[in-house]
């Protein structure tokens, strides 16, 4: 047995907390969480924090939370989301993390499903959100407030204050137990509550560690929700437990910013994410004189390995990497399928994207490419003790010891997603080739069939339509309909520089869908897409929205995925317009206007 599979055997014994305060003591004085605070940044040491989560420990008992207890978190990612955590693990409670996103209708859900004891929410605008539906929490007995209110709620300080007077023990845990019920983005309708053990989740800190070695020297920048559990695990427990050092962004909008004062080795992030990165090159590239555009071009043509592309990557590539802090090592992406084009980009300007793939019920990893062992277009080899197994109509299913043993509440959920000889059925389409990297090619959910009969998974085709610098966002529709059609979001920024540049007028977004220009416009850029594709898989109409889909109008998950029900309910005129008889204008208009810009 190798030095690996004996440690990880030593951890399955051991409990999240367990092992933390083990970093503490070998770590006491290294920095271990940073965050923002009037526009400086502030940190904690392993051993602070460690003090912390013992007050913070006794602090809960004291106000009735004992083992099996559920403890809420509404919270943002800051420090005190991962010290209320460890506290309430430290004691046996079992953590219920809720999105910071989520309407209030479904707060309630989860507060109500999980039975949650306590919440700890941090401001007063997401206190405000619970407020809305507290009559409707007969479970809810302590609200604790991170932020000083005059409501009649538990003050964060309070609860340290009580703690600090008493000695903290960790008391006996079973690593078998249930320590966390992670509640599913939910896509379509409520969502199920996943319950998540010790060694479920241990397991996967420790198969991602062997296939990204992480170092102590690493530095990982969260901003990802940090309820969501691919933020929990790799960008919170894996650096955690790793002696690595974790700094929290002040948000997404922020995060470039926060990127050039960090310096991080590491980012977990989403595909969007990485899309929004490669249109802001573009975007510089092109703003830029036509010698240096010209320069960027030339050195994406240079072959890796290379004397020209040594001096590619000297005057081009390194400015690049530091507008992105500079010393990314890796990134991981999850969440969603990532273009392979834009990996390749990245690849080639010297930003290693791993692209992987897992589930809220798999803890969350399945498969990840791996820094020398990756392939574009897949999600990579399966996590060391992981099985995989393709079914004979295409479905992924998985076995491990990362595998949840079920749905809180659900029997029948849980019986439907396990067979007879205990896999579990992901709901997702894939395969696997002759060297073990899986490609998934979407939800079976999300596999649509066209009133001819032929299946097409949206989630490839919206990749292939996102891939374009023109749209920010797309949807595609037909489910039992003659063909696709689809909902696009502009890339505003992107259009107002084509409509200068051909000296056409720029109005506002609600005045451009409607012209005829920029209608032809698109019709080009989704023909040329539409030359990729099979014929049933082409894009025949189109409606161009004027805003992006958000999280604050429910319309995406927390890690950014569609949530289909609520934008065909938002859109249903304008999608029922495309499927009248009527023509489209743009289509009969195309062959009239610009060529493809």
């Amino acid at each position: 047995m190798n030095s690996f599979r004996r440690y990880a055997n030593l951890i399955m014994h051991k409990t999240i907390p367990e092992l933390f305060f083990q970093q503490a003591v070998l770590h006491p004085h290294k920095i271990c969480l940073s965050y923002k605070q009037h526009d400086a940044y502030s940190s904690l040491s392993f051993g602070e924090v460690a003090e912390k989560v013992k007050q913070v420990a006794s602090g809960l008992w004291h106000i009735g939370i004992r083992k099996g207890d559920k403890l809420a978190i509404l919270c943002e990612n800051r420090p005190e989301w991962a010290i209320a955590d460890l506290a309430a693990l430290a004691i046996g409670a079992i953590v219920v993390p809720v999105h910071t996103t989520l309407s209030p209708k479904i707060v309630q859900h989860i507060l109500n499903h999980s039975e949650a004891k306590v919440l700890i929410v941090s401001t007063g605008d997401l206190l405000h959100k619970v407020q809305l539906v507290q009559n409707e929490l007969p479970f809810l007995r302590h609200i604790i407030s991170l932020q000083a209110c005059e409501t009649p709620v538990l003050a964060w300080q309070d609860v340290v204050a009580k703690g600090a007077r008493d000695r903290f023990e960790l008391p006996s845990l079973d690593p078998e137990e249930v320590c966390t019920i992670m509640y599913t983005s939910g896509t379509t309708g409520f969502p199920k509550g996943v319950e998540l053990s010790h060694r479920n989740l241990l397991s996967n800190v420790e198969a991602i560690r062997k296939a990204v070695p992480v170092r102590p020297n690493d530095v990982f920048l969260s901003f990802l929700p940090l309820s969501h559990v691919l933020e929990r695990v790799g960008g919170y427990y894996v650096p955690l437990l790793s002696g690595a050092t974790i700094v929290y962004a002040e948000g997404t909008k922020q995060l470039s910013v926060n990127l050039k004062e960090v310096n991080p080795t590491i980012l977990i992030s989403v595909p969007r994410i990485f899309e929004k990165f490669h249109d802001a090159i573009w975007d510089k590239v092109n703003a830029s004189s036509k010698a240096k555009k010209k320069l960027f071009v030339w050195a994406l043509k240079q072959r890796r390995g290379t004397l020209l592309f040594l001096v590619a990557d000297r005057l081009v590539f390194k400015k690049i990497r530091a507008g992105l802090g500079g010393k990314l090592r890796l990134t991981i992406s999850g969440g969603a399928s990532l273009n392979k084009k834009l990996a390749r980009f990245f690849m080639k300007i010297g930003v290693v994207i791993l692209e992987g793939y897992g589930l809220t019920e798999t803890s969350p990893v399945i498969a990840l490419n791996r820094e020398r062992d990756l392939r574009f277009g897949t999600v990579g080899k399966t996590l060391q003790d992981v099985e995989v197994s393709i079914s004979p109509d295409k479905e992924i299913l998985v076995r491990g010891p990362n595998v949840t043993r079920g749905y809180f509440k659900d029997p029948e959920a849980t019986r439907e997603a396990f067979d007879s000889d205990k896999w579990f059925h992901t709901g997702d389409l894939g395969f696997l080739d002759e060297h073990g990297f899986l490609t998934v090619i979407g939800r079976r959910k999300e596999m649509i069939v066209t009133a001819g009969g032929k299946n097409v998974s949206l989630e490839t085709i919206e990749n292939e339509l996102n891939g374009d610098r023109f749209i920010a966002q797309s949807m595609v529709l037909g489910n039992n309909r003659k063909f696709l059609s689809a909902l696009i979001v502009p890339d505003w920024q992107e259009v107002k520089l084509f409509l200068k540049r051909q000296n056409i007028p720029i109005t506002t977004p609600e005045h451009l869908i409607t012209t005829p220009e920029l209608l032809v416009v698109f019709q080009a850029r989704i023909d040329t897409i539409n030359e990729h594709l099979s014929q049933f898989e082409r894009i025949i109409k189109f409606h161009l929205l004027v805003d992006e889909f958000s999280q604050e109008k429910d319309e995406l998950t927390p890690t950014l995925k569609l949530r289909r029900h609520v934008i065909e309910k938002r859109y249903h005129k304008e999608i029922e317009i495309l499927y009248t008889d009527t023509a489209s204008l743009w289509s009969l208009l195309y062959r009239r206007f610009f060529p493809n810009p």
